[in-house]
């Protein structure tokens, strides 16, 4: 039996079946009806069964209706005030798992999911994807110039600018203390370049305040498409190269990881 309990309460949790007070509502009463209802045909059988015997000293139909009348009321008071308590105890139950579980897969400080969320929602994505890292520049600079708590709303700014051009990606996560990872999917690659580079501009064009000062964010950015790497673990070291570039290449730019070569060889002409 309790066996049988613990396995209901899971199942019961892992579903919707309590997710609201109304839907605990309605389960307690429909267990209430069904309850009640077989204890009247209980009590009903077990009189007419006692009166065939001859151990039922009253007439057998009054009796029965006044053993109806006794087992709905109790069956039901009892049935519904059990059911409903248990059913509530199972609803904050199930609220508090998913509170829980959000708070797990979630960066505190961006609101952004954190790298185990984003590394879940990497194994289910499509293969028309491509893996975006952007990192904020001089980000140490921030801190040591002005404080803590802008390097803090610099973080945040940069994230709510993400969320909002990234809406519609499978995931933006913070993955590092400045560093941010973007997968975007259901776009061409040249489409999905393209948002990398606007999202950077933007996050250039929107400097943050500190005090009577404007502090200006920039980020650098690498993308890679998964199309061109056989696991993630490829994906990922080459848009982490391309970000590399960005960052020697200047900063506030995004690179993506076929233009690697072309831009380094440049870069070796004009040293030369």
């Amino acid at each position: 039996m309790l066996a049988l309990i613990d396995r209901y309460i899971k199942q019961a949790c892992a579903s919707d079946r309590f997710e609201t007070r109304r839907k605990v509502l309605a389960f307690a009463l429909l267990m209430t009806i069904c309850v009640t209802v077989v204890a009247d045909i209980l009590n009903v059988a077990a009189h007419y069964t006692l009166h065939a015997l001859g151990w039922l000293p009253y007439d057998v139909v009054p009796a029965a209706t006044v053993g109806v009348i006794i087992s709905t009321v109790v069956a039901s008071a009892l049935t519904f005030s059990i059911v409903y308590i248990v059913g509530l105890a199972i609803h904050h139950l199930t609220i508090s798992r998913a509170a829980f579980e959000h708070l797990s897969r979630t960066d505190m400080l961006s609101g952004l999911m954190n790298r185990r969320a984003f590394l879940d929602e990497v194994t289910r994505a499509p293969a028309a994807s491509s893996l975006i890292l952007f990192d904020i520049d001089k980000f140490k600079a921030i801190n040591d110039r002005f404080g803590h708590d802008i390097g803090d709303q610099a973080i945040i700014a940069v994230a709510h600018q993400l969320a909002e051009i990234f809406s519609q990606s499978r995931a933006v996560a913070r993955i590092g203390g400045e560093e941010f990872a973007v997968l975007v999917s259901a776009l061409s690659p040249t489409e999905r370049l393209s948002l990398a580079h606007r999202c950077r501009a933007l996050i250039a064009a929107r400097p943050i305040q500190a005090g009577k000062r404007q502090v200006d964010i920039t980020v650098s950015g690498g993308v890679a498409d998964q199309e061109d790497y056989p696991t993630f673990e490829d994906l990922y070291k080459a848009s982490d190269k391309a970000l590399f570039v960005a960052k020697a290449s200047g900063r506030n730019c995004v690179v993506h990881s076929k233009d690697i070569a072309v831009i380094l060889d440049a870069h070796k002409v004009a040293t030369m």
